[in-house]
């Protein structure tokens, strides 16, 4: 009796073994047959965010890097990836099927987060995470702003009598041009189609750079005119 007990237990706990997920490297997740069904866990860092909207990133270890399509956190169900606030150099525990998508691009697709340590990008602003601040004539971040400023003061046309000052935000796109503009704080009619005026006509920026992208990014440039 005691013998076909032995017998029971160990069978119970070879099926609880086999019901955990396997843990693997991201070389040996990539190796996978697209046939396998099964759920595997793979621990990595970050290493770039492919798309906030879609959740998709690359996660990477020792031995290669992977491309994952979807993340969910069971704890949070409803929360978006944007939301779970991960960053390039998070380390993530992740657990996912390993999918080939349109028989050639390898992917952990719809993974559910297991666990997740802050990288250190969590301790910098937004501009301080960039690869490259935008910059105006050869002057990044601050100092080509101020450079901007200057260049829309020294451009704009100043009526006799027309006293005010004049907030006008703008975008800088991908490629640089002015984009968006709009009077944020205004003055007169004829000083904010001015400023308006000068800051469309500006010269190119050389856009912001973001994990490795050129990307659009908002500024605001303030004219003050004294009516002499």
């Amino acid at each position: 009796m005691k013998k076909v007990l032995a017998i029971i237990l160990a069978a119970a706990i070879g099926l609880s073994l086999s019901a955990q997920p396997k843990r693997l490297t991201v070389k040996e997740f990539l190796k996978l047959s697209p046939k396998d069904t099964a759920s595997y866990i793979v621990n990595g860092v970050v290493s770039k965010i492919r798309s906030s909207s879609s959740g998709s990133f690359y996660l990477t270890d020792r031995t290669g890097t992977m491309l994952v399509y979807g993340l969910m956190d069971p704890r949070e169900p409803r929360a978006s990836f944007s939301m779970l606030n991960i960053m390039k150099g998070d380390t993530l525990t992740v657990q996912g099927r390993f999918l080939l998508y349109a028989g050639q691009t390898k992917e952990m697709k719809d993974a559910l987060l297991l666990s997740m340590a802050d990288g250190p990008e969590h301790g910098k602003t937004f501009l301080e995470r960039l690869d490259r601040q935008p910059s105006f004539q050869g002057k990044e971040g601050q100092e080509g702003a101020q450079a901007f400023g200057k260049w829309v003061s020294d451009h704009v046309q100043r009526p006799a009598g027309e006293k005010g000052t004049v907030v006008v935000g703008y975008a800088i796109g991908r490629k640089g041009n002015i984009q968006e503009v709009q009077v944020l704080s205004g003055a007169t009619p004829i000083l904010n189609d001015e400023v308006v005026r000068v800051v469309k006509s500006a010269p190119k920026w050389k856009a912001a750079k973001y994990d490795g992208n050129p990307i659009r990014l908002t500024g605001n440039v303030k004219i003050v005119f004294t009516g002499e």
